[in-house]
């Protein structure tokens, strides 16, 4: 019997520009031979952001660019010959060549214009895409249906603009709506004055002078960075991520009420906030700007993987580019719990006890104390891992049929979860009344 030519060896390569970063991923699939990966390459643009004045984007720009990705992917990608004339080599084998190259850019991205020209100039090779609202609306949509969520989310934040895209599937018609919110700053000033707002300071939780909180955000705004310790910093970004989200629910509470209670719920992060922030901070300003109670699954994207590839994964093997699975696409997810807890006199208390089990390590007891912030790496696992586990004294999770119980199995090759967070602390969350009050609500919260 023959094989479909896209179950066959391939490799395709995709790009996302978008808030002057360039993501590049290299798929290569042998689904014969039960091998797929997708190899990875991040670029930030930003301190060339003095000579985007100039003609910088010029064929010769994204040759050097492919160039050195073949250095980096050691991947054989693009020739020149002595003419000057770029051509995308053709695939050969692993290593050598790509079946095709797409590029999506962000409609919002910085000299558009000038980067679209060039690249329709540079090749015609490359299927270039827009990622505008009509994109991304389809994406979200057949990723709702190709993952099973009831209720699907795709937030992405970056410095100056917060989008959050939502999925909803009626369960009478079966109709799945779209809704769009979003708050965007029109440059670095604007992100930097954001901080003088009483929002941002309800959230603060670090004790420095409003003249060192300034110079700190200032600095971090105009030289931005893709990773830092500085814990000034990272709680200033943590108050301001809150701040926005919250502000964006206030704003649009008919498209973002209920997170989490309305059946299976799911939330794709992406964007340079998460990264910066890391897990734990993020999922605390997400249920935390949203409101969010009930049970959900998060997934952190951190390499933009979801829009270079989610339209592949949703044709499968009608793909017309190359055909990956789920777990190249998607990261380990984060589940979620946040019950309601009763208020107790004792400083803390189990409200959740299970365990963890597989075939190939021993059970491991896993539990939640209130009024914490939860954070439980799970085992790592190559067969499938079990999670059980119940609520105690009177904790329960709203609008499910199963209030007090909860099972669930992490299945490595298709739904992989690496860690849980329970969410124990006391409903509704009250921040303040001042930074120190802040600081030691944080410190209990995150035990």
């Amino acid at each position: 019997m023959s094989t479909l030519p896209m179950l066959e060896k391939n490799s395709y390569l995709s790009l996302v520009i978008s808030d002057n970063n360039i993501w590049a991923h290299l798929a290569y699939t042998d689904h014969n031979a039960n091998r797929e990966y997708v190899l990875s390459d991040f670029t930030d643009l930003n301190p060339l952001k003095q000579r985007l004045d100039d003609d910088f984007f010029t064929k010769n720009f994204w040759y050097e660019y492919f160039d050195n990705l073949e250095k980096v992917f050691n991947w054989n990608i693009v020739d020149k010959n002595a003419y000057g004339i770029f051509s995308f080599r053709k695939f050969v084998e692993e290593g050598d060549g790509i079946a095709g190259i797409r590029i999506q850019m962000d409609e919002n991205q910085k000299y558009f214009n000038k980067i679209f020209s060039s690249l329709r100039a540079f090749s015609n090779d490359i299927a270039l895409r827009v990622m505008d609202d009509v994109y991304m609306r389809g994406m979200l949509e057949g990723l709702t249906q190709k993952l099973g969520y009831d209720d699907l989310l795709f937030v992405d934040l970056e410095l100056q603009d917060f989008k959050i895209y939502r999925a909803f599937k009626d369960k009478q018609s079966g109709k799945i709506e779209i809704s769009k919110s979003k708050i965007t700053w029109g440059n670095e000033y604007g992100v930097i004055d954001s901080i003088k707002d009483a929002r941002f300071k309800a959230f603060l939780a670090s004790d420095v002078t409003s003249k060192d909180m300034l110079n700190y955000w200032s600095n971090f705004v105009l030289n931005r960075v893709v990773f830092t310790e500085d814990p000034h910093i990272l709680d200033m970004l943590r108050a301001y991520t809150t701040a926005q989200l919250h502000s964006i629910y206030q704003d649009n509470k008919e498209k973002l009420q209920a997170i989490g209670t309305q059946g299976n719920t799911g939330i794709i992060v992406a964007g340079m906030v998460p990264l910066l922030l890391g897990k734990e901070k993020l999922l605390l300003s997400l249920t935390d700007g949203f409101e969010i109670s009930g049970i959900l699954d998060v997934y952190f994207d951190n390499e933009k993987r979801v829009l270079s590839y989610a339209k592949s994964y949703i044709s499968g093997p009608a793909s017309s580019d190359v055909v990956l699975t789920r777990k190249e696409i998607l990261s380990c997810a984060t589940k979620v719990l946040i019950p309601e807890v009763k208020l107790s006199r004792n400083r803390s208390k189990v409200i959740f006890n299970g365990y963890t089990d597989s075939l190939e390590g021993e059970k491991q007891d896993i539990f939640a104390l209130s009024p914490e912030f939860t954070y439980i790496k799970l085992p790592l696992h190559r067969e499938n891992l079990i999670i059980e586990g119940e609520f105690k004294n009177g904790a329960y999770i709203r609008n499910t049929q199963a209030k007090d119980n909860l099972s669930f199995i992490s299945i490595p090759d298709k739904l992989r979860y690496d860690s849980m967070v329970v969410d124990a602390r006391y409903k509704p969350i009250v921040y303040g009344p001042d930074v120190y009050s802040n600081k030691l609500k944080l410190q209990q919260w995150f035990k």
